[in-house]
């Protein structure tokens, strides 16, 4: 924290130094004293508008020590946001709750900010007591419980209620992510594993490993033959050594099959959360733009 102070000194004594005044927005006065509050806050002004938010908010935090303003309060908490640190964010947002003119915008990047701590279930207990609820935004923040569905493993609401809340251009792109997620084309691994006890190799081959199927089946099949041509002509040893091979690629081929079918489950799983995810944020999970 020391540290940081003290690199923020020196930003500001180099900016004065080598940035003409009349070349930023946010100019810092030289009354000669330019570590006052209001250089400061010109500073933290500066520094938001160039996104480098992490200094930004330590400026608006200093300020905020002397003076009370709803718009700084509301760039800190911003700031916060826009470095990832969503519980400080959410925090802040809240003291805009009561009595502020940016309430309604605040109530907003709140909900926001829980939603982007990942923790959906916490968010959709939020959103629907609605004790923090938005009169101006209270449809964007319905839509944003509606994507969290999609972004977890809930249990999805009733199709029309989910579908309802988007754009029409949107609609069937949505719907084909609902019947995904509602009816996955998973892989059972039951019919995996009894399929290659019956025939080796034929639960990979289910689960659209044919190459490994096939050599299953003839790994199997070979060692098999070789172990009851060897004890036929009663070679015991030899017999009992392919026996032991027919058996551990049986029993692999089993194994293999399960396992085949669950990493089929979960490439279709990691696939269609990317996809949806990438849907969403191209579309910025479809919020307005809210800055101050």
């Amino acid at each position: 924290m020391l540290r940081t102070k003290i690199t923020n000194r020196l930003l500001i004594v180099i900016l004065l130094i080598i940035v003409p005044p009349t070349t930023i927005n946010c100019q810092l006065a030289t009354d000669g004293n330019i570590l006052s509050f209001q250089n400061r806050l010109r500073f933290g002004n500066y520094l938001y508008y160039e996104k480098d938010y992490l200094r930004a908010a330590d400026e608006f935090k200093e300020y905020l020590r002397s003076e009370s303003n709803d718009t700084i309060v509301f760039r800190l908490a911003n700031s916060y946001f826009q470095i990832g640190r969503y519980t400080e964010a959410a925090n802040n947002f809240k003291g805009l709750f009561f009595g502020s003119q940016l309430s309604e915008e605040a109530r907003l990047m709140f909900y926001e900010s829980v939603f982007f701590q990942n923790d959906y279930k916490l968010f959709r207990v939020l959103a629907e007591e609605q004790n923090f609820g938005s009169s101006i935004y209270s449809k964007d923040i319905e839509r944003l419980k509606y994507i969290s569905y999609f972004l977890d493993n809930s249990r999805l609401p009733e199709e029309n209620l989910v579908l309802k809340s988007f754009p029409d251009s949107v609609q069937s792109r949505l719907l084909n992510f609902y019947q995904q997620k509602k009816f996955p084309k998973y892989k059972s691994i039951t019919t995996s594993v009894i399929l290659s006890t019956l025939i080796p190799g034929a639960g990979k081959i289910y689960t659209g490993e044919v190459g490994d199927g096939i050599t299953s089946l003839i790994a199997t099949a070979l060692t098999t033959y070789l172990a009851i041509t060897n004890f036929k002509a009663d070679h015991q040893f030899r017999g009992w050594m392919f026996s032991g091979l027919a058996a551990f690629f049986y029993a692999g081929n089993i194994y293999g099959s399960a396992a085949s079918a669950q990493i089929y489950n979960a490439r279709i799983q990691f696939n269609f959360d990317n996809e949806v995810r990438l849907f969403f944020e191209h579309r910025n999970y479809f919020l307005p733009k809210i800055d101050y």
